[in-house]
């Protein structure tokens, strides 16, 4: 079988990179975990002799190549440097974020197997090892903890000089969102999480990106690794941010003043507010990119209106199981006939196609289930059915293909059945008539109520009321608004909301608010 390119292998790219961008800068909004020492900004061939030490203290602490190792921590960009690390000894990294919460990452360690754990004193302290078999080897980043030593209390082991592995190897695992319960381990091959990269670098090198390039994606996520694999081979300035908070954005982008931005849209929409009082910092900033969910429009206007003339937004769509499906380019004098397009299929990788409520192909125009095809899609999960049907990946999602041959993305399919035709178009027309909102998630109930309006207000300020009821006057019956704080939202591991989880919680009366508006409408 043949070997995918050096650049495109998580065991092989950071070396690849370093010879052939060494001195090319990367910063981060804080040290790394594992080497402190490093400090906050350093270079390529620096980040490759890190993930070098760190391959060697693994290899110390006896993982061998084929073991799954389980990475679980406080996010911080020593994950993906570990995940690189495991690759380059020929371990597998499954990667999950902590906040999946004990139970699931019950369930999630006995499907993975994982032959060991690397995680942090602070995230076993918070419980969330709780269901993890004690035995199995824990290895410490940062302190030694309960059950372990500090990862570089290891030796350093030997281990073979770098190739690049066949294609049908296991690189990697990751997770998906878990919006509808236990996020399923997803797991790729070097050939299929090639293909989620290999898009990228074609779209960077025909916008010609050279530009540094500022990420704020959970560290945790595919798309976080396959933008690493992208970033290295095109040798971009990085500047990595693990808080979204609009306050640690706006130090970060001023320190590295990028032409391209990426984050996902639930952190974009935060960011409205930096675009509005301190345009300046996204004054050099000709591409911004966000993937997997459809931003809102307001948010797209917002941040272009800020950047540099002639700036674009990129928006995919796509998910950990696919990589990008389809790509839709937005600039600010050409607005979009609909604000749920999320464009066509990546040209030459990916194909979409749509079925109606009979299981037939739907004309253009009639919505139904979305389904792709990638050759960046998942050969498997780990421990659960795969969503196949005929060869296609079932997107768990819904929407049609429009007259001019675009996706629209309306809703998760298990969202459906709330009395609103689209709950994300609900949600971007009240996000339009309310800029004092960051965010606006429309909530359906169990038990067949009206569905009850989630909201967080720029500065957490009272809601206007007269402005709701203004804003939501077309909308089907609504409940009352129930404004919380962003931070006491339960949100995946890409700060999208847990519709589910929410909505479970605010029916048991334990989810934190701030205020509920006394009348329904």
């Amino acid at each position: 079988m043949a070997r995918v390119n050096r650049r495109l292998a998580l065991a092989t790219a950071p070396a690849e990179a370093a010879r052939r961008h060494g001195s090319v800068p990367i910063r981060l909004d804080k040290a790394l975990d594992l080497f402190p020492q490093a400090g906050r900004s350093f270079d390529y061939a620096t980040f490759a002799e890190l993930v070098e030490e760190a391959a060697a203290r693994l290899a110390g602490a006896g993982i061998t190549d084929g073991q799954r190792i389980l990475i679980v921590k406080q996010s911080n960009f020593d994950i993906p440097l570990l995940a690189f690390a495991c690759a380059r000894i020929g371990a597998v990294p499954v990667l999950v974020h902590s906040a999946v919460g004990f139970q699931a990452l019950g369930v999630m360690t006995g499907r993975a197997a994982p032959a060991a754990i690397l995680t942090d004193a602070v995230t076993e302290s918070a419980g969330v090892l709780d269901s993890v078999d004690a035995t199995l080897p824990r290895w410490y980043v940062g302190e030694r903890g309960e059950h372990g030593l500090s990862l570089l209390d290891a030796p350093r082991g030997q281990f073979p000089p770098a190739a690049v592995p066949r294609e049908d190897t296991p690189q990697l695992v990751t997770h998906s969102s878990g919006t509808t319960g236990v996020p399923k381990l997803v797991l790729h091959s070097v050939h299929s999480f090639a293909g989620h990269a290999r898009p990228q670098i074609t779209i960077g090198k025909v916008l010609r990106v050279r530009d540094p390039y500022l990420m704020c994606l959970s560290p945790v996520h595919a798309r976080c690794m396959s933008g690493m694999l992208a970033i290295l081979a095109l040798g971009l300035p990085l500047g990595f941010l693990t808080d979204t908070a609009p306050e640690n954005a706006a130090e970060l982008l001023a320190a590295v003043k990028p032409g391209v931005v990426e984050t996902v849209p639930n952190a974009f929409i935060r960011w409205e507010e930096v675009a509005e009082r301190q345009p300046e910092l996204f004054a050099q900033t000709r591409l911004f990119v966000s993937s997997f969910d459809a931003a809102h429009p307001r948010t797209i206007r917002t941040l272009l209106a800020a950047a540099k003339p002639g700036a674009r937004y990129m928006q995919a769509y796509g998910q950990t199981e696919t990589g990008p499906v389809t790509v839709k380019s937005h600039k600010l004098k050409s607005r979009c006939e609909h604000g749920r397009c999320v464009g066509r299929g990546v040209l030459g990788h990916t194909k979409i196609r749509v079925l109606d409520d009979e299981g037939d192909k739907a004309p253009r125009g009639v919505p139904g289930q979305i389904f792709a095809r990638s050759s960046g899609v998942t050969p498997s999960y780990l421990g659960s059915p795969d969503q196949r049907v005929d060869g296609w990946w079932a997107m768990g999602d819904y929407g049609l293909v429009s007259a001019r041959g675009c996706l629209h993305l309306f809703d998760r399919i298990v969202d459906r059945g709330s009395g609103v035709e689209s709950l994300l178009a609900a949600e971007d027309d009240i996000l339009e008539a309310l800029p004092q909102l960051t965010e606006a998630v429309i909530i359906p109930m169990s038990d067949g109520g009206p569905a009850i309006p989630l909201v967080v207000t720029r500065g957490d300020t009272p809601l206007d009321l007269a402005a709701w009821r203004a804003a939501v006057a077309g909308l089907p019956e609504l409940a009352a608004p129930v404004q919380c704080r962003w931070d006491d939202i339960p949100h995946t591991a890409t700060w999208k909301v847990k519709r589910l989880e929410v909505a479970r919680r605010l029916a048991a009366g334990d989810l934190p608010v701030l205020a509920t508006a006394g009348e329904e409408r």
